[in-house]
């Protein structure tokens, strides 16, 4: 097992939007205070007959107003959401975004309100044009005239706030027309749905979708929240949609941050990340994982996004059969049409959605995290993992015929994981085993794991005591559309004539990573072949969300 000393890992601080444009000082503001009651359209200065006011002394004049210091809760929630506005830009970066902003997109904020008939103007006469230029030019006089006897008024000592483009409306975002719908989740699972409950979200008894714990101390506080339940029929599929208004468009991106972290590292017990999408054009942010629970049979597919001030998450519940991310994605792409205006958000008018890592979530980016690991074959047991540490405390199978630990590269790590409930009948050898290398280049790594793979294929020609079973090629895409290939293999090593050790082992290069994966097995205690490739992939996957 790798290490033991558990680091911290902070996330780079970025800049998610533009700073707008500082106005222009108005020239009155030099003025000195004394003077301003006597700045008019007029040249004669006001006359003042009150008495002069009193005068503090000079020594009180000069005083400095006092400054508010920040106490540390304050200190803290600034660090919090500074830390969670950086893992939104790590999020972007990871998923490969392709830079879509509001002015690309002609689209955004304009769809005319289909209740606002447009009425368009009738031929004119040559009369009517010229008393339209007339009326045009009275109007430019007059708007010049205000400016410039605007130009000469004192400035106001103080001025209520201008609202910004992302500042709350004074209509309701989330309504009846806004939610899930039962002919849109019947898109997705082809059988009648019914709506069961709407309720304000956040309370006690509120259902909340797969993987989002309740909210933080410190996280954004919605202006407006509504979830809705859908079923089908008895022991059917079920449907949760939370919906979540914000005041402004980047307490939103806040909101959607932590939704897109607890997904990457989802804690919903018993159940595991088997797949995920990278999903861009379907509003300002989007992602979608589908979780899968061995021992019920049961599949979750969650699809959140956001657009503008509104985030949605949309959780679609099935025994037997995964849901469709995909169909689950082109639902919430139609229901994000009709939010996207009022939202000030990006519309879905080209979603892409496609295969790639999950969100960057766990406790040690870079690495696996616990939603990433199947529960073992026995259907028990609860993975922790342990501080990363040297690949020289890993034990290989034997047949790589490679010494991770000395191998030529420009850094390594490992991480283990073990069951840390101890569940009753677990072999003391049984845990997962990770080794992240950083090669010199792409080539490099492409090249060691090929080499590898090939030494595990052939390791019985080497080692008379080794059997290799179930050798397979794996493969999937990473962070930034980075290419993953790789193999898997069951590894037997005969002891005794009558007792063998076997093992699941894993090779895969993203990028400049080169990414080992090692499991000793029992038949009650291992992971399907399935489990197994998808779990290399995903650690490859992992490894490329961090440079």
């Amino acid at each position: 097992m790798a290490g033991n000393d558990r680091g911290e890992y902070r996330p780079r601080r970025a800049r998610l939007d533009d700073p707008a444009d500082d106005a222009e000082q108005d020239p009155t503001d030099q003025l000195p205070a004394e003077d301003e009651a006597d700045v008019d359209t007029g040249s004669q200065p006001a006359v003042r007959e009150e008495p002069p006011a009193h005068r503090p002394p000079d020594d009180a004049a000069e005083q400095p107003a006092p400054v508010h210091q920040p106490t540390t809760e304050e200190r803290i929630a600034a660090a919090r959401r500074a830390e969670r506005l950086a893992e939104l830009q790590q999020l972007r970066d990871s998923s490969g975004g392709t830079g879509l902003q509001k002015a690309d997109r002609p689209d955004v904020g304009r769809r005319p309100n289909i209740s606002e008939p447009v009425i368009r103007p009738a031929g004119r006469s040559r009369s009517g044009i010229v008393a339209s230029v007339i009326a045009v030019v009275v109007v430019a006089a007059l708007a010049v005239g205000y400016l410039l006897w605007s130009d000469h008024r004192a400035t106001p000592a103080a001025q209520e706030p201008q609202p910004s483009a992302t500042s709350a409306a004074s209509t309701h975002l989330i309504t009846e027309q806004t939610m899930f719908s039962p002919q849109l989740a019947k898109t997705v699972v082809n059988l009648p749905w019914q709506v069961t409950a709407d309720q304000p979200a956040g309370g006690s008894d509120s259902p909340v979708p797969a993987c989002l714990a309740g909210p933080q101390d410190d996280s954004p506080t919605p202006s407006e929240t509504m979830v809705r339940t859908l079923s089908t029929s008895t022991n059917g599929p079920t449907a949760l949609h939370l919906s979540e208004a914000y005041r402004t468009s980047e307490l939103a991106a806040e909101s959607f941050a932590l939704v897109a972290k607890s997904l990457g590292g989802c804690n919903l017990k018993g159940s595991f990340i088997d797949a995920a999408r990278v999903i861009t054009g379907l509003g300002d942010q989007a992602t979608a994982v589908l979780l899968e629970n061995p021992a019920k049979d049961s599949y979750r597919a969650v699809v959140a996004n956001r657009t503008g001030r509104l985030v949605n998450v949309i959780d679609i519940a099935q025994t037997k059969t995964a849901p469709d991310l995909d169909k689950a994605s082109a639902a919430l792409g139609k229901l994000t049409d009709q939010q996207c205006t009022a939202a000030i958000g990006i519309c879905a008018s080209d979603p892409q959605v496609s295969d790639g890592p999950p969100p960057v979530g766990g406790d040690e980016p870079g690495f696996l995290a616990l939603a990433d690991i199947p529960v073992p074959t026995s259907n028990t047991g609860t993975w922790g993992g342990l501080a990363p540490g040297s690949p020289a405390d890993v034990v290989t199978s034997g047949c790589e015929n490679v010494d991770f630990a000395t191998l030529s590269a420009d850094g390594r790590a490992a991480r283990s994981y073990v069951l840390v409930d101890k569940p009753k009948g677990m072999p003391s050898t049984f845990g997962l085993d990770e080794i992240t290398i950083t090669m010199k280049s792409a080539k490099d790594a492409a090249h060691e794991a090929g080499v590898i793979a090939n030494n595990i294929k052939k390791c019985s020609d080497r080692l008379p005591t080794a059997h290799v079973l179930e050798d397979a090629q794996v493969s999937g895409v990473g962070a930034n559309d980075t290419k993953i290939t790789g193999s898997v293999a069951l590894v037997s090593q005969r002891i005794t004539t009558k007792k063998s050790s076997k093992y699941r082992v894993g090779i895969a290069a993203v990028g400049d990573k080169l990414v080992y994966t090692f499991l000793p097995r029992t038949p009650d205690w291992d992971l399907t072949q399935d489990e197994w490739s998808t779990l290399t992939v995903r650690a490859a996957q992992r490894a490329s969300q961090v440079r």
